[in-house]
């Protein structure tokens, strides 16, 4: 129905003009017209080959979606790129009329529906993993109920264990004060018990230290005794060493007289020898002066050999000369060279002397040292035993004194110890009595001991049982009051997902219903372009049935020129007048024939000409709907972009949600199992280990991500230079080989997929290797 309310307005106006036109039958119109309608069908059938690039790019795109697929989080998103891509390249199309073909629009309106199918597939997905997260909300809520149940329980338990800790506290009390009665009973008991020990113990004290003192003085005399006997040989022995060291004190003054001389020569020798070695020094300071100098000279004769072997390859004819003195300056050279060996050799040795020298005047300082050290360490002794000596001979003089001193001291002591062994007689007998009164209160003390500690174990029994039940108490507190404080999170969070899910529902209403209306309009599009090529086949149809009459009309032109050219070669006959009866019957035959082709040229001219006004300006108006079309999709991809962006930010806060939810029970175990390991007598310093370790396995899992954030990064990078290189390299290459044709086409794509290939197992290449650096293993699909 479009194509023929298009064609309607063409054939009125052309049936006008055919009316309106007069005839006229000049060649050069005909083939004017023939070459431009020729013209205009090459420019309208040469874009068909300038739609390759489109493809190659709608499988890039592919190979990038199949690549950012394996890379990306969000396959989604990628569609909606590659939507958004094909849109604009849609819409490039449509600004410039001269790139339009349809098989090619056809094919990407293809792409576009299988593009939009796939990302109708993604948000399917992304609204069953909605329902999933629900269905989990769900369950959460369900084991949060069952933790608020065992909560009551657990207050049920707090208060039975409360009521049994109240009745402990008053049997604690009754216990207390028996307790309390007995410990003054027993405190009185032990008073007495104090005060004779203490008795007991100050004539005991007495008594040990009387017998102390008499012990003492004994020894004190044997000792004494043992050191006066000792005294008199040491000092015998000592007089016969004083003599004995005097002799040696002498013989050693007289060996380090000798050493001193000796000394003193060998220092002699040792400046001459010094002296001596300062002049070989000149002497080898001299030498290596002249053996520089003779170097030198070396050096310039080498240089004077090597200008003259240049002047001999320059002068041929006064090579036998230089030959001759070349031979003589070598025997020079040979000479030095032999001198200079010697002189080195020379150098050498008196080196070689001169270091074996100083080694030797080197060991004799070392000798020398050594023997004064000797020296000094011998006048040492010396001056020792000498003060040694002394102070043994003023020892033996006070030790004798001392002797005369002990002997007096030894008598009356004998004296007092027999006056002292009366007085500890009498006190045996008077401390045997307290030691009996003692024992026997000591028994009533044990017993009542016994029953204090019975008493006393009873109570240290019942106070653990209370110290228990209240740990017990404050445990369930501080679990009630945690676990009140997680629910009430819990609660809040929960209701804030169900906010959050009621959002993303209704913007998900809202994607479904944009999603409806960009079908609508797709649809439109897609019927209109059909009937765009419904006409473009019409169209085309007309342009080859106008061909057909063109080269009809040819013919009938070209038979004109040959009657034309007959009758040229008539007029030269003799036989003017017959042949000129024959022509104008001929004519007269033929004009009808002429006039009507020429007329109908000119109809068909003005009826093409009016129809390709009228294709022209419904084309326009088609493209410019389309632009508008182009317009308000690319309107609506922003706006899914944005419902995308929005979903993205939902899903996002999900995942913390779901984090945390998970952390949250995580910790709960992490309590649990605290307080299993504390009922298991558990140490705190494995709990340490525990935590120590649980850090370290997080910081290696932060570690792990942040690598494997960064290997995305680097391969999204990567494969966006790859993909910008991969365009431009198949844009340049379709567009130079337009006008080869399909074929070329399609081994520039194979090329180009070739060259996609290679870079992406490059990429793959280079992600393995920074993995196995990062020591990260990934399953890659």
């Amino acid at each position: 129905m479009a194509l023929s309310t298009a064609l309607s307005p063409y054939h009125s106006a052309s049936s006008s003009s055919h009316h309106r036109s007069k005839i006229r039958d000049s060649q050069e119109e005909c083939s004017l017209w023939l070459n431009g309608k020729r013209k205009r069908l090459a420019l309208i059938a040469f874009p068909r080959r300038s739609h390759p690039p489109w493809s190659v790019k709608s499988l890039l795109d592919n190979r990038k979606s199949r690549m950012s697929d394996n890379g990306a989080s969000d396959p989604s998103r990628t569609l909606l790129e590659r939507l958004y891509a094909q849109t604009q390249k849609l819409e490039e199309m449509g600004t410039d009329p001269s790139l339009f073909n349809d098989a090619q629009s056809g094919i990407n309106l293809r792409i576009l529906e299988s593009d939009l199918q796939a990302a109708l597939a993604s948000l399917k997905k992304k609204e069953d993993d909605l329902q999933d997260a629900e269905s989990k909300v769900l369950l959460e809520r369900t084991e949060l109920n069952c933790a608020q149940e065992e909560l009551v329980h657990r207050e049920n338990e707090i208060a039975a264990a409360c009521s049994e800790h109240m009745k402990l506290e008053e049997e604690l009390k009754l216990a207390n004060l028996n307790l309390a009665s007995q410990a003054t009973q027993i405190e009185d008991l032990k008073l007495q018990i104090k005060q004779r020990v203490d008795e007991i113990s100050t004539t005991q004290y007495a008594l040990s230290f009387k017998e102390d003192e008499i012990n003492k003085l004994e020894r004190e005399l044997v000792k004494k005794s043992e050191e006066a006997v000792n005294t008199g040989v040491e000092l015998k022995s000592k007089a016969h060493l004083l003599d004995g060291a005097n002799r040696v004190v002498k013989k050693q003054e007289v060996e380090i007289q000798q050493l001193r001389e000796k000394i003193q020569e060998k220092e002699e020798e040792l400046q001459v020898s010094a002296s001596l070695q300062k002049l070989d020094e000149k002497k080898l300071e001299v030498a290596e002066a002249n053996l520089g100098k003779q170097t030198m000279a070396w050096l310039l004769a080498q240089e004077e050999l090597k200008k003259l072997a240049e002047v001999a390859s320059k002068h041929s004819e006064e090579a036998i000369e230089t030959m001759e003195d070349f031979g003589r300056v070598n025997k020079l050279l040979a000479n030095v060279r032999s001198e200079l060996v010697s002189s080195q050799k020379a150098l050498e040795s008196s080196r070689t002397k001169m270091e074996d020298q100083e080694q030797l005047l080197q060991k004799q300082l070392i000798e020398l040292e050594e023997l004064k050290r000797s020296v000094i360490s011998h006048m040492k002794s010396l001056k020792d035993a000498q003060i040694h000596v002394e102070s043994k001979s003023v020892k033996l003089r006070v030790a004798e004194a001392r002797n005369k001193e002990l002997e007096r001291d030894l008598s009356m002591e004998k004296e007092r110890i027999e006056q002292l062994q009366g007085e500890l007689c009498n006190e045996r007998a008077s401390l045997e009595q307290a030691i009996q009164e003692k024992s026997f209160r000591q028994e009533t003390l044990d017993r009542e001991r016994t029953k204090f500690g019975e008493m006393h174990n009873l109570l240290q029994v019942k106070e653990l049982e209370l110290v228990e039940a209240r740990l017990e108490v404050q445990r369930l507190k501080s679990e009630l009051a945690s676990l009140q404080l997680i629910l009430d999170e819990r609660s809040l969070e929960l209701s804030n997902a169900g906010k959050k899910l009621k959002e993303v529902n209704e913007e998900i209403f809202e994607f479904k219903s944009l999603k409806n209306s960009r079908e609508d309009q797709f649809m439109q599009a897609t019927s209109m372009l059909k009937e765009k090529e419904e006409h473009m086949q019409s169209v085309q149809n007309d342009l080859f049935d106008t061909e057909k009459k063109f080269s009809e009309a040819e013919s009938v032109v070209e038979r004109l020129v040959e009657l034309t050219n007959k009758l040229v070669v008539s007029v030269k006959d003799k036989e003017y007048e017959g042949l000129h009866l024959d022509n104008e019957k001929e004519t007269k035959s033929l004009g009808p024939l002429s006039k009507k082709p020429s007329g109908d040229f000119k109809w068909g001219k003005k009826q093409l000409e009016t129809e390709l006004e009228f294709t022209g300006e419904s084309l326009r108006t088609k493209e410019m709907e389309i632009l508008a079309a182009e317009r308000a999709v690319i309107v609506k991809d922003e706006e899914l972009k944005m419902v995308q962006g929005r979903l993205d930010a939902r899903e996002r806060e999900l995942k913390k949600l779901k984090e945390e939810m998970v952390q949250d029970a995580n910790e709960l175990r992490q309590l649990y199992a605290l307080a299993q390991e504390r009922i298991g007598e558990r140490t705190m310093g494995d709990l340490a280990i525990d935590k120590l370790e649980l850090g370290a396995a997080e910081l290696e899992v932060e570690a792990a991500t942040s690598a494997l954030q960064k290997l995305a990064e680097m391969s999204r990078e990567l494969l966006g230079k790859a993909s910008l290189s991969f365009e431009l390299d198949s844009d340049s290459e379709v567009f130079a080989h337009n006008k080869d044709g399909d074929l070329g086409v399609n081994v520039a794509n194979s090329e180009c997929i070739g060259e996609l290939m290679t870079k992406v197992a490059g990429l793959c290449a280079l992600t393995d290797r920074l993995v196995k650096e990062a020591d990260i293993v990934v399953d890659v699909n």
